[in-house]
């Protein structure tokens, strides 16, 4: 499940900053509340697409929250990263 974590995550993350880049001129005050929006369309898809996999024993292992949670990690400090440079210039 872990190259389907870094797939998926990485998938949304260029999805949300393309949204982001198209949007940063018309909604330039609102793309702190889109970035959020986005890190919360990231949790929605690992409670659908994860969550019911790790928990499928009724015990979810912190190595098992670990495999989306170090992808979601990298992911988003890659989206903060190029999101601040992005508002900056």
């Amino acid at each position: 499940m872990i190259v389907l974590a870094y797939l998926l995550n990485v998938v949304l993350a260029l999805i949300i900053f393309s949204v982001l880049y198209w949007f940063r001129e018309k909604w330039r005050d609102q793309i702190g509340f889109l970035f959020l929006g986005g890190s919360m369309l990231k949790f929605l898809f690992f409670f659908l697409v994860f969550y019911p996999f790790y928990n499928a024993d009724g015990n979810m292992e912190s190595l098992e929250f670990t495999t989306f949670f170090v992808p979601y990690l990298v992911c988003l400090l890659l989206e903060t990263f190029f999101t601040a440079r992005m508002l900056n210039s």
